[in-house]
């Protein structure tokens, strides 16, 4: 999942905004404080059970010019692109509703975060491109960032010559995996909230 997507994560778990970011951001994970803690701990959980859902796989593993090897890359963004085009089937809130309650999250904590992480989110506080991410400008838009600052980068130009494609691909692992990620990190949060009753 990428960043749209974890932020979903965090407004359904009521954990930080910013923690469940910081998953893709260089941190000292045992130096942070206890609440963005748990939303870092939540983002790798949650990468990991998406790295091993059978949707994943069989994602990785679909006929494309790509290189498998970083199919799970590309994937992320495209389920944030699947997320918003259909989000009125994951939430009652208005979208744009939600990209501004993100923002104001994050820039509660944008202190405390990294300097990368910092910079993105004052670039959203002066344009919140949150919503853009549903559209396959924004999609190209989030992969061209990443080839930029990755010293791999050149290897997802594939992807993009073949988007819209690889888009359509992307339809149903969403469907079949994003329910199964939302029961799981409602489990995940119901399981820390006992582990914090017991003490």
């Amino acid at each position: 999942m990428n960043y749209f997507a974890h932020l979903h994560i965090a407004y359904e778990t009521q954990t930080s905004w910013a923690g469940n970011l910081l998953g893709d951001f260089p941190v000292v994970a045992n130096e942070l404080p206890a609440d963005l803690y748990s939303g870092w701990q939540l983002h790798q959980k949650v990468d990991v059970m998406v790295d091993e859902h059978e949707a994943s796989v069989r994602f990785r593993g679909m006929p494309r010019l790509g290189r498998r090897r970083f199919a799970g890359i590309v994937q992320d963004i495209v389920m944030d692109y699947w997320l918003i085009q259909n989000w009125s089937q994951f939430s009652l809130l208005p979208l744009d509703a939600f990209c501004q309650q993100a923002v104001e999250g994050l820039l509660n904590d944008v202190e405390r975060c990294p300097a990368r992480l910092q910079k993105m989110i004052y670039s959203l506080q002066q344009n919140n491109w949150l919503a853009e991410l549903g559209t396959v400008e924004g999609v190209e838009n989030a992969l061209h960032s990443i080839m930029r600052r990755w010293r791999h980068g050149a290897y997802l130009q594939p992807f993009l010559d073949e988007l819209p494609t690889v888009i359509r691909q992307g339809e149903a692992v969403f469907f079949a995996l994003y329910p199964d990620l939302l029961n799981y990190v409602d489990q995940q949060t119901k399981k820390a909230e006992r582990e914090n009753l017991l003490g």
